[in-house]
């Protein structure tokens, strides 16, 4: 004899199997179209770098990289609010760190076809998390109100360090002959 508990023990029981295939089947579906596409497609990598100035990137990295170098005999510092203002302020400051990012996922995606990445993509991610450093104490400076005096010495570092890595990103698909070389120099 059916009793209506036990009607409501096989319906609960049916929609407890059927929840469990349905959450089995959506991971199932994740896991294998992350197989395929670990970071992503290569066109939604490319729309997830923001846009900077190149020329104004490669000339406050040049700045700081020239003042480091013991050859280098002219004092040309950039003065803190210029080299602010070539960034694009806060909101430039943080393209540069979403970018380190995406240029970590470049390379790991390169890295499918071209093995020889890995060893670019340890120091992408390494130089990532160095510029991560130096843009968070530029905030806590910023929060202090002593933004001016921290741009010499965090903000001027992490542009030159991100420069360097999107100068080895490009050589990197350049050396393996990849494609999309020329979008990716466009993108940066």
């Amino acid at each position: 004899m059916i009793t209506i508990r036990s009607v409501y023990f096989f319906v609960f029981v049916a929609i407890f199997i059927v929840s469990i295939l349905a959450v089995g089947t959506f991971f199932y579906l994740r896991y294998q179209r992350r197989q395929r596409y670990p970071y992503g497609k290569w066109e939604n990598l490319l729309s997830r770098l923001g846009t900077l100035d190149r020329n104004n990137i490669a000339c406050i990295a040049q700045g700081f990289l020239d003042r480091n170098d013991e050859r280098s005999g002219d004092e040309q510092d950039l003065d803190p609010d210029r080299i602010w203002h070539l960034l694009g302020g806060m909101e430039g400051l943080e393209i540069v760190e979403r970018n380190c990012a995406v240029l970590v996922d470049l390379v790991f995606y390169v890295q499918q076809w071209y093995p020889e990445a890995l060893l670019v993509a340890e120091q992408l991610r390494q130089n990532a998390r160095e510029v991560e450093w130096h843009i968070e104490r530029l905030r806590g400076a910023a929060k202090r109100g002593r933004l001016k005096t921290a741009i010499p010495d965090y903000l001027e570092q992490a542009v030159a360090i991100y420069y360097r890595m999107t100068q080895e990103v490009i050589a990197l698909y350049r050396q393996g002959d990849l494609p999309g070389l020329a979008d990716l120099q466009r993108s940066l």
